[in-house]
């Protein structure tokens, strides 16, 4: 099974990989209040995904009720969470808007796409399509 060591090493390879080739864009387009902005929303992001896969990572080894549980749960408790943040960064802080919605969705996106990764590799303890 994976661990969540090698999970946060995915996400940081795919945040280095984004940054490399966003923050020059970002900056030319509308400078660092735009930098800042996606900064904040992929911290968020950060924040969420790992979370959520090692609460994923966690609930994995335990029967279906609670796997479930742990993961549409967790689902709509780091959803609330993240909308809070949103709305505090906009309201408080007044960040860029578009800057820091499309870099939450973009971040958001890729980071559901490694989370998706997490539980397909997940090992198979009761496989019956062999007997």
């Amino acid at each position: 099974m994976m661990g969540l060591l090698p999970f946060a090493k995915q996400v940081g390879l795919a945040l280095v990989l984004m940054w490399g080739i966003g923050v020059y864009p970002l900056y030319a387009w509308g400078g660092m209040e735009v930098v800042w902005a996606a900064v904040v929303g992929c911290l968020i992001c950060t924040a969420n995904t790992l979370a959520g896969g090692g609460f994923a990572l966690w609930a994995m080894g335990r029967d279906n009720k609670t796997f479930m549980l742990v993961t549409f749960g967790g689902m709509g408790i780091r959803l609330l969470i993240v909308l809070i943040f949103f709305f505090l960064f906009l309201k408080l802080v007044k960040l860029h808007v578009f800057s820091l919605t499309l870099s939450l969705f973009l971040f958001y996106v890729v980071f559901q796409i490694l989370e998706i990764r997490l539980f397909t590799r997940r090992p198979s303890g009761d496989d019956r399509t062999n007997a």
